[in-house]
């Protein structure tokens, strides 16, 4: 098959992951170490029992930031095309097949190179 477009930079974000993913399928031996969402003072958080933080649960780029119009061009983009709205309803557009193929067709892009939570491994301090 031959692409015409293929985006090389795309992310499974933790904060765009569901929130029991972890807690729900680790074994009882290491379900207490796995992230887990608790309600912050913005929405519900992504933490872990160390302490960690990862950011609000579908929140705006990998730390999970709230999103604020006007600050970043690139997510004033996102937001235009109702991504952060439909993260405040649960709808992980990012992370569920469905949604993230009907936004490649919007985009115009056929295949995707995806990175995973790699970035967020780090922050478990968990040996």
């Amino acid at each position: 098959m031959k692409y015409d477009v293929i985006s090389a930079d795309g992310h499974i974000d933790l904060i765009w992951l569901p929130p029991d993913l972890f807690t729900k399928n680790a074994s009882a031996a290491l379900k207490e170490r796995m992230p887990y969402v608790v309600d912050g003072p913005k929405g519900p958080e992504w933490t872990s029992i160390k302490g960690a933080k990862f950011g609000l649960v579908n929140g705006m780029g990998s730390a999970g930031r709230e999103y604020v119009p006007g600050i970043i061009h690139r997510s004033d983009r996102m937001a235009s095309t109702g991504l952060y709205e439909d993260g405040k309803k649960g709808i992980r557009r990012l992370t569920e097949v469905d949604h993230r193929l009907k936004d490649q067709d919007r985009d115009g892009v056929q295949a995707e190179v995806l990175y995973g939570v790699l970035g967020s491994s780090g922050r478990l301090n968990d040996p």
